[in-house]
């Protein structure tokens, strides 16, 4: 059965931070994750987790929007050693890194990306944390990104060659940017380390969309594929309602 967890930043924003952590475990949700991990209470949140019995499933790299996947070296590598370090205090298996955005109508990025990947590598394999890289979608909310196709991460990772680094597979921004979902994510599924989804288009609810989503996660279960399914959406109505009504489509 698919573990779902959600990204508790666009959710339930009239409650402080911190108790959205109780109220997603109140919701039945199977863990959270949340956005940059910069100015957050990490040994608070990590409290919380244990409190309620409901782990962190993954945050992003500390300034993950400052701080791209494709800047020099030696700011990659610090960054991503740090925010480990972070991921390790929560007990987060996995951490969210972004491509940078595109600079040149000639391909300047893909081998940066491939070669600083590799450079952090034996960083996540130590610390037994995955790095998966997002793809987004370049035409509705991330004009310029890069990394706005699957086929290139999946290319990436191919290169980078470690079980550490895969792909954040989002289906808000893949159904936007080249659909054909479940046979992507099917073939590749030992490239990704996460999954994010929304109804598409406008980011809302799952049920009220281009997607159906029962069938997307029952191909994802048949793959073996144990990480976790995440609920990263703006809801339309009532965030609990909304929330609850969601798991029920999700799990019918």
């Amino acid at each position: 059965m698919a573990k779902f967890s959600l990204c508790i930043e666009p959710v339930l924003t009239g409650l402080d931070f911190y108790d959205r952590i109780k109220a997603a475990a109140d919701l039945g949700l199977d863990a959270v994750e949340f956005w940059d991990p910069v100015d957050r209470d990490i040994d608070k949140i990590a409290a919380l987790s244990r409190q309620h019995n409901i782990p962190v499933a993954i945050c992003c790299l500390k300034q993950a929007w400052t701080i791209r996947l494709n800047f020099p070296a030696s700011v990659v590598i610090k960054n991503v050693t740090e925010s480990v370090e972070i991921a390790k205090a929560m007990g987060c298996p996995s951490l969210i890194g972004l491509s940078g955005d595109v600079e040149a109508k000639t391909d300047t990025q893909k081998n940066i990306l491939i070669e600083n990947l590799k450079r952090v590598a034996d960083v996540m394999v130590k610390a037994d944390v995955t790095l998966n890289v997002e793809a987004l979608n370049s035409l509705v909310d991330h004009k310029g990104y890069y990394l706005d196709s699957t086929y290139l991460g999946f290319e990436i990772l191919q290169c980078v060659n470690c079980d550490n680094i895969r792909l954040l597979y989002d289906v808000y921004h893949m159904q936007i940017m080249e659909g054909n979902i479940i046979e992507n994510v099917t073939k590749n599924i030992a490239n990704i380390g996460h999954f994010h989804s929304a109804g598409t288009p406008g980011r809302h609810e799952h049920f009220g969309g281009d997607n159906d989503y029962n069938n997307i996660i029952q191909a994802v279960e048949k793959t073996g594929y144990d990480r976790y399914f995440g609920l990263e959406y703006w809801p339309t109505y009532e965030d609990e309602k909304s929330i609850a009504d969601v798991m029920n489509y999700l799990r019918d």
